[in-house]
């Protein structure tokens, strides 16, 4: 077992960066990280996606705004791994957001070292908590979860509350979007294909795999996918976009029918949500 550890030490990070020896740099600070929280915690914002998310779960010892809080936390750092949500937790900014009934950090006036509490939200644990949540607990969640009733939830209850926020312009454009998703070898992932795809991530079919140079061929990768559709909300200048919609597919199937689908269930729940039939 490799043991890293991380010591606090601003002057000599600064060096290393100054000397250009750094591997890796997170994007997401964590100020900007504090200050997106406070704005959703303080606009009800979680609690809302909260309230109607389909949750697999009949009793709830840690509150469901605390899950999807740590998960945009890692969205925001960019990692789809639970086992990086401590790690992440402790640098980011959700955890001031949270604020010290929550958890709160403390710093050694000796050593200079952070240590962190965490109150917690039940009685279960027997020792002291060093996160707001257990990695596992966010792992068993997302995987009870019904993936067509995540999907719903997104494409009703969160484009209904894009709405409200003033998310969409008055034109109206909207733009389909078909891609892969791309996931680890495993045939575990149900549903997922393996398909040939050129340098540029194109699918290339037997026919265009025959017409290639041996050379166009050697750079070509067979590669586990799944297709999705996007249905994207965006101004005219194309200076931002809004994903309002989404389906998640099987590797081979067609992207038209589940997209005309995505297109109606917005048409019918914005003015559900207006009060308009």
């Amino acid at each position: 077992m490799d043991l890293v550890v991380f010591e606090n030490n601003k002057p000599y990070v600064i060096d290393e960066f100054r000397e250009g020896r750094f591997d890796y740099l997170e994007l997401a600070s964590d100020v900007a990280e504090t200050k997106f929280f406070q704005f959703l915690f303080g606009h009800g914002l979680v609690e809302e996606l909260a309230r109607h998310y389909p949750s697999p779960r009949r009793r709830h010892h840690v509150p469901l705004w605390m899950y999807v809080s740590s998960q945009l936390s890692l969205r925001l750092h960019g990692s789809h791994s639970f086992h990086s949500y401590p790690l992440i937790i402790r640098a980011g900014g959700l955890l001031d957001a949270l604020g010290p009934e929550v958890a709160r950090r403390e710093v050694d006036a000796a050593t200079g070292n952070i240590a962190i509490h965490c109150t917690g939200f039940n009685d279960r644990n027997l020792e002291p908590r060093t996160t707001p949540c257990d990695q596992d607990y966010l792992r068993k969640l997302a995987k009870g979860t019904d993936p067509q009733k995540l999907e719903s939830w997104y494409n009703h209850h969160v484009a209904q509350l894009y709405g409200r926020m003033g998310a969409y312009e008055a034109e109206g454009i909207f733009v389909g979007d078909g891609s892969y998703l791309f996931v680890p070898d495993n045939e575990n992932y149900e549903g997922s294909k393996r398909l040939l795809f050129d340098e540029h991530n194109h699918p290339v079919s037997k026919e265009e795999e025959q017409k290639m140079t041996p050379a166009q061929r050697k750079r070509c990768q067979w590669r586990r996918c799944y297709r999705a559709v996007f249905l994207l909300h965006c101004d005219r200048a194309g200076e931002r976009f809004v994903v309002v919609g989404l389906r998640v597919l099987h590797g081979d199937q067609a992207e038209a029918p589940p997209l005309w689908e995505l297109v109606y269930e917005e048409k019918t729940g914005a003015a559900d949500s207006s009060g308009q039939k």
